[in-house]
């Protein structure tokens, strides 16, 4: 080539599970209008990845860009490139899942586009060194990957161009390095400077790529106006086409045309903002101040690129709830693959499979910048997916309808209790006082359980420093400080100690002081769900049956025997609660359940008292004995009865995260305490039972 080869791109993706509006918003902000200068210029050629989820959306609900997206790869204008088909984190999954979710995405594209993509888009950029031979296997010749890989294993990334070797027991790999400046620098910068810096370039490289998220056209704040009313993607299509010493290309064309650039064996990496988040909050702030002490040195900006954060399996860590998912994500794609090696053919299977791999979709697996694992909605997706692929099993008759095992099933080092019945998939933790950390319920797809605990971010001192601040509407890069999107965010800055698990008790002082719903423990004599508790599982008709038991202690005189039956779709906890020999026991008992439905302040989803309470409301009631939750739009009530009567006290578990659209407050859940007095005499026990039954409404 005499030319500078640029090999200019797009990445799209949506979530799983994502607001349809949102779609519709990214759509015809980003999508559509990007394609539709594409088309208009068939002479600028460059790559493009849509992710399996978004193609699916857009073929179904915007076929005017669906098809749009097919005209210009068919006339060859654009290199289509595969991916696991559901944008999973590849390496965390096993291989044969790795390979079935390219696949997908590689059959997809040629039955709708008539092409047969040779590259691929590794989500998030996450690369550990094996993935060379288990690309290749799925048909994969090269991958994007950033600058930041190749500087970790010592390469200049200053001199990085065209593309390099990588391999693994033999199988080889191309990589292209993707410029960091240039992702830095479109759209945000003027083009000009795009211009300068390839100029620059030009003489000691032969190709330069940047492929980048293509929401940054139009959907960051700002962008849409900067990119197309402001005409920045049209004097950037010019600029380049009018440059005699540049080429616009494809991935492809520079593998055909140029020589490998050399080989490199790459680290464990993803892009640099990716490892600080993975680190745990103070880790991550110490190596932010190392970097700003660093910069000050000659030639620090090189020396504090060398810095690396974490590794992203840090999440799997750092979110106790996500490897929870995991890991059932890992026991159900062994019990699928096992099940389709006796029955190939078994459509339940296949359509549980398919289910098991939209359960692998990245985005509720990890926390960056765009909300990840803190939004709900992205976790109910991916649990949703999960409980449908269990639920295949069992339609199958691979799984039985009633079953329970006792093993370490997230790899904590600790027995967790595992319960099916056919409505529910249930988690119990002896370690952590009993404690549910999952309750599935099958008919309706959700996990009720699954409500995020309160955690300190490293950006939580950036709140605390912005919270009064508006919403910028100015086009910025999403690692630019973010501002508020209401006011008093930093009110919300309290952090649990528990996981935000169903079934944990306290032991209190016998006075008037109201205990918070939600974070009551600082007041307790004793924590039951930060105890081990003995436990046995016995079988019961038509259900199974946990029972835990704990011994007093100086700070809670009280023997406790906890007994947790399930059945179908119901789950009763039955208390024996006895002072210690000779003694009286005087105090008040509190349980707290922490569930959650679909939204928090929708006048569809309330409980079921005198003015129907949001769920994401704060209210006590004294001496009641029942309470439904109520979701009308998932169609699901769970009601919770108790006896005897006891205070009910309630009150929302909310965060606050991050996204590119600034820090914000978000609903995880409503947390309910129920509140018995006790008074127990010398050799007398106290009896309380509560029971959750799940329905659909």
């Amino acid at each position: 080539m005499d030319r500078l080869a640029f090999c200019f791109g797009v990445h799209n993706h949506q979530p799983i599970g994502n607001f349809d509006h949102v779609l519709v918003e990214a759509t015809e902000r980003a999508y559509r209008p990007f394609l539709e200068r594409l088309d208009a210029r068939p002479e600028v050629r460059m790559s493009i990845h849509c992710t399996g989820g978004l193609l699916e959306w857009l073929r179904d609900s915007a076929p005017r860009t669906f098809d749009l997206l097919g005209t210009i790869a068919a006339r060859g204008q654009v290199e289509l490139l595969t991916g696991g088909f559901y944008e999973p984190i590849l390496a965390v999954l096993p291989d044969h899942d790795k390979v079935g979710q390219i696949e997908r995405l590689t059959e997809f594209l040629k039955a709708h586009f008539g092409v047969r993509p040779r590259g691929m888009w590794l989500a998030e950029r996450v690369w550990e060194p094996h993935l060379p031979r288990v690309l290749s296997e799925a048909g994969v010749e090269y991958v994007l990957l950033d600058d930041h890989h190749f500087a970790l294993a010592g390469l200049d990334a200053d001199a990085l161009g065209g593309y390099y070797l990588t391999d693994e027991q033999g199988a080889s790999l191309r990589v292209f390095p993707i410029s960091q400046p240039l992702r830095y620098l479109i759209p945000f910068a003027d083009v000009d400077k795009t211009l300068d810096y390839l100029d620059r370039r030009r003489a000691t490289v032969s190709a330069l790529t940047m492929v980048d998220d293509g929401e940054k056209f139009g959907v960051w704040p700002g962008t849409h106006a900067r990119v197309y009313t402001g005409g920045w993607l049209d004097r950037f299509f010019d600029r380049l086409l009018s440059t005699s010493w540049l080429e616009l290309t494809t991935l492809a064309d520079v593998v055909e045309r140029l020589p490998a650039s050399g080989r490199v064996s790459l680290p464990t990496a993803s892009y640099r903002e990716m490892g600080d988040w993975a680190l745990p909050a103070e880790a991550a702030r110490a190596l932010a101040a190392a970097r700003d002490e660093i910069r000050g040195l000659a030639d620090g900006e090189r020396l504090a690129g060398l810095l690396r954060g974490g590794f992203w399996r840090s999440f799997l860590v750092k979110y106790p709830e996500v490897a929870d998912t995991h890991w059932k994500m890992l026991r159900l794609s062994r019990a699928i693959r096992a099940g389709l090696a006796q029955r190939p053919d078994d459509a339940r299977l296949a359509r549980g499979q398919v289910a098991l791999w939209r359960g692998q979709a990245n985005d509720a697996y990890w926390h960056g910048v765009f909300g990840g694992c803190y939004l709900p909605h992205l976790r109910r997706a991916v649990k949703t997916a999960l409980l449908e692929a269990e639920r295949s099993l069992i339609e199958a008759g691979v799984a039985p309808g009633l079953s329970w095992t006792r093993e370490d099933g997230n790899g904590d080092g600790r027995a967790e209790v595992y319960v099916r019945t056919s409505a529910l998939a249930v988690t119990l933790e002896p370690d952590a006082g009993g404690m549910i950390t999952e309750l599935g319920y099958f008919p309706a797809g959700l996990d009720i359980a699954d409500v995020l605990a309160r955690r300190f971010e490293t950006y939580h001192d950036q709140v605390r420093a912005r919270a009064v601040a508006g919403p910028s509407a100015s086009a910025r890069t999403i690692h630019e400080a973010a501002t508020a999107k209401e006011a008093g965010l930093d009110a919300l800055l309290a952090y649990d100690e528990l996981r935000r698990g169903s079934l944990i008790e306290g032991f209190f002082e016998d006075d008037t002081t109201p205990l918070d719903p939600v974070a009551p423990w600082a007041l307790a004599r004793a924590v039951v769900g930060g105890e081990r508790l003995d436990c046995v599982v016995q079988a019961v008709a038509d259900g199974v049956a946990v029972v835990l038991a704990r011994a007093p202690t100086p700070e809670a005189p009280l023997a406790v025997e906890k007994r947790v039956t399930i059945r179908d779709a119901t789950i009763e906890v039955g208390y024996r609660l006895r002072p210690v020999s000779g003694g009286r026991l005087t105090g008040r008992w509190a349980v707290q359940w922490n569930l959650a439905l679909t939204a928090g302040n929708a006048p569809d989803r309330y409980l079921d008292l005198a003015n129907r309470p949001s769920l994401g409301s704060s209210g006590r009631v004294e001496a009641l004995s029942a309470v439904a939750l109520v979701d009308e739009w998932a169609g699901v009530e769970a009601t919770l009865r108790w006896s005897p009567a006891a205070e009910l006290a309630w009150g929302p578990v909310e965060t606050v995260s991050v996204s590119e659209a600034g820090f914000e407050r978000i609903y995880q859940g409503t947390a309910l305490l129920l509140v018995w007095r006790l008074d127990v005499g010398a050799d007398d026990e106290r009896e309380l039972v509560a029971t959750l039954t799940l329905a659909r409404r």
